[in-house]
């Protein structure tokens, strides 16, 4: 008995040490711990989705993954790091479409999407919603634009975290279909943007619903509608821009993940498989879309395809506003 309890400990001490190494040998992910850069503050809405595949990815992959904030405007810092990165697959950046648009805006913008990146996988679709501090008293985009449109100083003010010139975009965009000049206000993230909101330092914004919906739950901003094709499960009482009665403000956009230009294709491979694997789960994918993202996987080919056409669809909208790149 005593030898057969013996044996059965060594078994599982056996086991025990060599679980690791089993689950290790199962990708080709580099043997050291892995990196997603947020170019977004810790606690918004990237930062949340980004730590929910981590989670996942780490148990999957056997590899540490950690989550690296680095916020700024338009979360362009991600695509920055990814840049300078060193090209051994051991970091990614995690980013929405919007942070690759404002190069068309910014000549200077610090990197290219086109030539900087690699892409690895789409992760999910989201859309924009408007956003109005609970304290101004509007419940529908046509009491926020009658509103908009009294003589108080100060009322025509929307944020977005977005540098300057996606800033004055988005403002001449909203203006135009308003019809009155809108001063865009920027944010280096979006929990500053909602703290002014619901404080009612700012009367309006504009961001991720992902970014959005649970300071809309608890009270601290009131959402308008949103921006994409269909009603968001998420706020099904929510209308479209476009039931609203404002069209133009259509926009849907998407996150991906990123690698650095030059990655050997066996770690973008091997990265693609890992993060298409773990949002494919039903798990990941359920906790994903109480944050307002539909989980869409793809091929690094399918991404790269994607993002150029997202990017020659912008272009368009912007020449439309006649709005042309500045140094």
């Amino acid at each position: 008995m005593n030898a057969n309890r013996s044996l059965l400990r060594r078994s599982l001490l056996a086991t025990t040490i060599a679980a690791p190494f089993v689950a290790r040998a199962q990708t080709l992910l580099p043997d050291r711990p892995l990196r997603i850069v947020v170019g977004f503050a810790a606690g918004g809405g990237s930062d949340v989705m980004a730590r929910a595949i981590a989670a996942t990815l780490e148990q999957r992959a056997g590899r540490r993954v950690v989550v690296e904030n680095r916020p700024g405007g338009t979360g362009a810092a991600a695509g920055e790091a990814i840049k300078h990165a060193a090209a051994d697959g051991t970091m990614v950046a995690f980013m929405p479409t919007s942070s690759m648009v404002a190069k068309l805006l910014l000549a200077s913008y610090p990197f290219d999407p086109r030539s900087d990146l690699a892409p690895v996988t789409t992760a999910g679709n989201f859309i924009q919603a408007l956003a109005v501090s609970p304290r101004i008293g509007v419940t529908t985009i046509a009491e926020y634009v009658a509103w908009l449109k009294s003589d108080e100083p100060g009322r025509r003010r929307i944020g977005a975290t977005a540098t300057d010139i996606s800033l004055a975009f988005y403002a001449r965009l909203l203006g135009r279909e308003f019809g009155v000049p809108i001063e865009g206000v920027p944010f280096r993230g979006t929990t500053a943007m909602i703290n002014d909101l619901a404080e009612g330092r700012l009367p309006a914004g504009v961001g991720a619903l992902t970014s959005l919906i649970v300071a809309h739950r608890g009270g601290r901003l009131r959402l308008l509608a949103v921006s994409g094709s269909n009603r968001s499960a998420l706020t099904p009482d929510l209308p479209t821009a476009a039931e609203a009665g404002y069209p133009a403000l259509h926009m849907e956009e998407w996150y991906g993940f990123f690698a650095r230009a030059g990655t050997a294709p066996s770690l973008i491979d091997a990265w693609n498989r890992e993060l298409a694997g773990a949002l494919n789960s039903r798990e990941l994918a359920a906790q994903l879309s109480q944050t307002g993202l539909e989980v869409e996987a793809s091929t690094p080919e399918q991404c790269s395809e994607r993002l150029e056409a997202h990017l020659q669809k912008w272009q368009g909208t912007i020449q439309a506003l006649g709005f042309k790149p500045i140094n």
